[in-house]
């Protein structure tokens, strides 16, 4: 009984040996996701469709705005009968009501074509990341920035990313 205790702690220490071994050769290389948006061609082009749905959104809601101001402008006149006062008031709520829920509305369709255009260039980028990897023996390439507290300039990839998607365009 004895016997078998040792050699099964000497088989656990043999597979921790081989687990530190295998994990030395691990590599891991840093790609900025928001750096590859911001300065390659694809993610120019993207930012420019997105300021253009930023602004066409920003023109609707401006409308309703205008639409809200209209309506006060005609309450706070003093020309209106009382129940002309109680109609304008209630449909000032609604106006204001319908311009809040096109604020909200606009703000989650931009940041939902943001993440979209995201995923669109770094779609673009991944074949370039796997060939990369492959030929750096990189094990993982990591994409946060907020989650890393250091990395090596040897290990940012981000600028050859870039210098690849810009030559696919």
């Amino acid at each position: 009984m004895k016997l078998l205790k040792i050699g099964l702690a000497c088989c656990l220490m043999l597979l921790s040996f081989a687990v530190l071994a295998e994990a030395q050769d691990s590599k891991v290389g840093f790609v900025n996701p928001q750096r590859i948006i911001n300065e390659s061609k694809i993610g120019r082009i993207a930012q420019q469709d997105l300021a253009q749905l930023g602004k066409e959104k920003d023109r609707r809601v401006r409308e309703a705005l205008e639409q809200v101001e209209r309506i006060k402008n005609e309450l706070e006149g003093g020309r209106l009968s009382v129940s002309q006062q109680q109609f304008k008031e209630k449909e000032l709520r609604l106006k204001v009501r319908e311009y809040e829920d096109m604020v909200q509305q606009s703000n989650l369709d931009i940041q939902g074509e943001e993440r979209r255009l995201i995923q669109f260039v770094m779609r673009r980028a991944d074949s370039i990341l796997r060939r990369i990897a492959e030929e750096r023996g990189f094990t993982m390439i990591l994409t946060d920035p907020e989650i890393i507290g250091y990395v090596a300039h040897s290990m940012d990839i981000t600028d050859r990313v870039i210098i690849e998607l810009n030559s696919m365009i």
